[in-house]
Formats: structure tokens, C-alpha cells, sequence
């Protein structure tokens, strides 16, 4: 999961929680509050029937029925009072239904099973009625001889409210939930846009262009200090990269010299007829060692001086007749090695780029093809255009490369087959220097397992008329926005 998921879910979270603990409490209060305004009503209920029993002490219950009546008639009131343990008075809901009153409690709160026939009271599916009970007891030293109060009020209406505002309270958690995700999750973008920056400007570094730097903000905040530390790590990498392909470079340039002279030596040696056949043969073998090491300098040199400078002079040319000229100069080898050869190529396709440089590219990929070509195999080479495109594709019948190291041949020094490398005099660079070529031309190169016993590499170019103009370094700045 992204930080910017994990940043809204806990905001969201964070909020939801906050919000449910504040819905909590306001319904909580709510209820209570309802429960107490409904109290105090019944309290205020109690002491009027009180009164109204205490001034009809002559003719008690004939003239408190008939005043609580007129007091209650528009109340839908359960009431029974008591003058010591005699029934003065009982409402007409008392006279229809009991009530299971707990005489000890004060308030109670109690539900009942009434059929809507028997009277209706807004009862739910069910026929169950709450009501809200009081008891009052008026001790005789107070009001002698001593009197009971209890009055009830159903409830169905409060618990439909208390219902609808739980329904609308539910409601809009579930709303607000996912409207604070939403803002959340802007909100996170926002906040993550600069991190979102850096990792773009970081995946454009490669260890071929270390010069792009990410931009530092105004405010010196943790990403201000992150930005400055992957900087200052970067000037380390460039730093040590360079220093390695300059000693590389120097290494390859002190021993070309060298070993250019003991060739000679050796070479002059061979065409000795005065010393002995075996020390001749040994001198043959030796110069074949020789042979290959400066070819490895050479590669080296290719490759440091394609790396450090990173500098090609693009013009227009026909890339089909260099690739027409590159196979003449190979047809003696297609014909001393019985090789077929099949072209699908177009009459002429102009290409904006270092004709030099992507010379090198058909040679080293020509010259792979033939040294890995199975005996009586063929190679075909295909040159198409495609949109802005132009695509070189050459095949060879050769034994199928594992999936793991189809991305690796492109790595110095790197061989499939270490055996059959050293047989036929590769050193491990030729596919290195033309990635960096067509790396350079802002072009890709890969290979691939065409069909079981044939591998196909695959060079994309781009027009680079559409891209640089003339001459251009690849590699100076990466384009990055302060």
C-alpha cells in the first residue's frame, strides 16, 4: 500500500473515530436530556394531581377525578394516587392496562405489549409501548394521612425520535467518513507532491548520468533536508564514478604501449627461422593472448571515452546503405562460413544521428551474429520504420538464452557462455558499448529468444531530428524543475 493510502486511512481513521466519540456524547446527552425534561414534566404532573387531591379533602375523590380531568384531558396520562393505601383516583389509560411498577423505584422506565384494538398509543409492528414511570410517596407528617403518587407517559414518539436521530446520526458518519477520505487523500497528494518530485528526479538518475540534482525548496523543512542529503550522496556517486572510468581509461591507455611492443617483439620472433619450431609455436599461442588483451583495451578505451565524453556529431544518412556497406565488408566471412543471409530492408531510410557511432553498432551486432551462429544456420537482418521509429532487428540461429540472463548480455564483461566467448575472442564489451551507443541516441536495445534455437536482438532508434539538434551531449543536465 502507497503512503498516500496509508496517510488518508489514518487521517480517516483518526477523524471517524473523533467524530463517532462526539456523536457518542451528544446522543448520549440528547437521551438524557430528553429523559429529564420528560422527569421534571412528570414531577411537575405529580405535585399538580398532589395539589389538586389536597383541596378536595371534603368530597376527595369526586372533585380531584373530575379536576385532574379537566387538567389532564389533553395528556395521555397513566395515573393512580393513593390517600394512604385507599385508590383515589385512577386515569382512564390506568383503568384500561396495568403497569409493572417497581414500588421502590423512583423512576423506572418499563415496556409493555398493548394490541393497537385495545387503544392506540402509535405502537410499533410489535404493539410494545414504553413508558416513563414516576412514584412519588408523600410521607404523613408532610400531608397526613399519607399519600402515593405514580404517573407514566408513553414514549413511542421519543424512542421514534431517538431512532430517526440514530438513523441520521449513522448516516452522516458514513457520509463524512467518506468525505474526509477524499480530502484526505488530496490533502496527502498535496502533501507527498514534493516526495512525489524527488522520486522522479531520482528515477532519471541512472549510473550513466549522475549530473541532475533535486531542486531544494524555500522552507527548510524534512524534505528540504532529504533533498539536500541525496544531493550530497549523489556528489559522492559522481564523484567515485568518475574516478573509476578515469582510471580505467588510464589503465587501458599505460598498457596499450606495452603490450604493443612485446607483440612486436613477439611477432619478429615468430619469423625467426633460427630459433626452434617449439618456441615458435609456444610465440603463436602467446601472440594470440596478446591479440585478445589489446582488443580488450580497445574495448575499454571505446567504452571509457563513450562514457566520459558522451558527445555525438548526429547528421542525415542513409542507414540502409551502412548497413549494406557493413554486410560487403562481412560477405567474404557469410561465404567462408556458408552462412545464408536474408534482408528485409527497405531501398532507402534516411536516419538523424552519429553515422560513425551506430557504424560501430552494426559491426559489433553483425560480427556477434556470425561468431554464435549454429553451423549451417541463418541470419537474418530486418530494417522498418515505424511511426517516428526505426527498428533493426537481426536474428541468428543460436541456442536459446535463459530468461534471467537475456537482460544481462548488455553488462560488461558479462557471457552466456564463457566457454564458447573465450573461443571465439569476445571480451565482454562489444554489446556494452553498443547499449551505451543507443543509450546516447536516445534509442533502446534488447534481446530476446525469437523461437526455440533462434535469438534476435533488437535495436529501437528514434528520429533524433525531432530531439537534439547538431552537435549534442547527452548527459550535461537533467531537465529538472526548480
Amino acid at each position: 500500500m502507497k503512503i498516500r493510502s496509508k496517510v488518508s486511512l489514518w487521517i480517516t481513521c483518526a477523524g471517524v473515530l473523533v467524530s463517532l466519540i462526539f456523536s457518542l456524547i451528544i446522543f448520549w446527552e440528547m437521551v438524557e436530556q430528553t429523559h429529564h425534561q420528560l422527569d421534571d414534566e412528570l414531577k411537575e404532573t405529580t405535585r399538580n394531581i398532589f395539589k389538586i387531591v389536597q383541596q378536595n379533602e371534603t368530597d376527595g375523590v369526586k372533585q380531584a377525578s373530575q379536576a385532574s380531568a379537566v387538567f389532564l384531558d389533553s395528556r395521555r396520562y397513566w395515573i393512580r394516587a393513593w390517600r394512604d393505601d385507599t385508590l383515589i383516583y385512577t386515569s382512564k389509560l390506568a383503568q384500561i392496562f396495568d403497569l409493572p411498577i417497581d414500588s421502590d423505584k423512583k423512576k423506572d422506565t418499563v415496556s409493555l405489549i398493548i394490541p393497537r384494538e385495545k387503544i392506540d398509543l402509535d405502537q410499533d409492528r410489535s404493539n410494545e409501548v414504553t413508558f416513563r414511570i414516576r412514584s412519588t410517596k408523600i410521607p404523613a407528617h408532610r400531608a397526613p394521612p399519607g399519600y402515593r403518587i405514580q404517573v407514566a407517559l408513553p414514549m413511542e414518539e421519543l424512542d421514534e425520535e431517538i431512532v430517526e436521530v440514530s438513523l441520521i446520526i449513522i448516516f452522516g458518519l458514513l457520509f463524512s467518513t467518506l468525505l474526509l477520505f477524499i480530502i484526505s487523500y488530496f490533502l496527502a497528494g498535496r502533501i507527498l507532491e514534493p516526495v512525489k518530485q524527488i522520486t522522479n528526479l531520482a528515477q532519471e538518475i541512472d549510473e550513466n548520468d549522475l549530473t541532475g540534482r533535486i531542486p531544494l525548496g524555500s522552507s527548510r523543512d524534512e524534505l528540504y533536508e532529504l533533498s539536500f542529503a541525496l544531493n550530497q550522496m549523489l556528489d559522492r556517486l559522481q564523484y567515485s564514478f568518475n574516478r573509476q572510468k578515469e582510471f580505467i581509461a588510464s589503465a587501458a591507455h599505460e598498457l596499450n604501449t606495452p603490450i604493443t611492443n612485446v607483440r612486436i617483439f613477439i611477432e619478429q620472433g615468430m619469423h625467426n627461422p633460427t630459433l626452434p619450431e617449439p618456441f615458435r609455436d609456444n610465440l603463436i599461442r602467446q601472440h594470440e593472448i596478446l591479440l585478445r588483451m589489446g582488443r580488450l583495451l580497445h574495448s575499454l578505451m571505446v567504452l571509457s571515452a563513450l562514457e566520459m565524453k558522451r558527445e555525438i556529431h548526429p547528421s542525415n544518412f542513409d542507414f540502409k546503405a551502412l548497413i549494406d556497406s557493413v554486410i560487403a565488408d562481412f560477405q567474404p566471412l557469410f561465404e567462408l562460413k556458408r552462412i545464408p543471409l536474408e534482408t528485409q530492408m527497405p531501398e532507402h531510410l534516411s536516419l538523424y544521428g552519429d553515422q560513425e557511432q551506430l557504424h560501430r553498432v552494426v559491426v559489433n551486432l553483425i560480427d556477434n551474429a556470425i561468431k554464435y551462429n549454429e553451423a549451417a544456420g541463418e541470419i537474418k537482418i530486418e530494417l522498418k520504420k515505424v511511426k517516428r521509429n526505426l527498428f533493426l532487428k537481426i536474428a541468428n540461429h543460436s541456442q536459446s538464452i535463459p530468461e534471467n540472463d537475456l537482460k544481462k548480455v548488455f553488462d560488461q564483461f558479462y557471457r552466456v557462455e564463457k566457454s564458447r566467448s573465450l573461443e571465439f575472442g569476445g571480451c565482454g564489451l562489444g554489446l556494452t558499448i553498443v547499449r551505451e551507443i543507443i543509450n546516447q541516441h536516445e534509442g533502446n536495445v534488447y534481446m530476446e529468444n525469437e523461437s526455440p534455437g533462434r535469438v534476435r536482438v533488437v535495436v529501437q532508434l528514434p528520429d533524433q531530428q525531432y530531439f537534439f539538434p547538431q552537435p549534442y551531449s547527452f548527459g550535461a543536465s537533467l531537465p529538472i524543475k526548480s
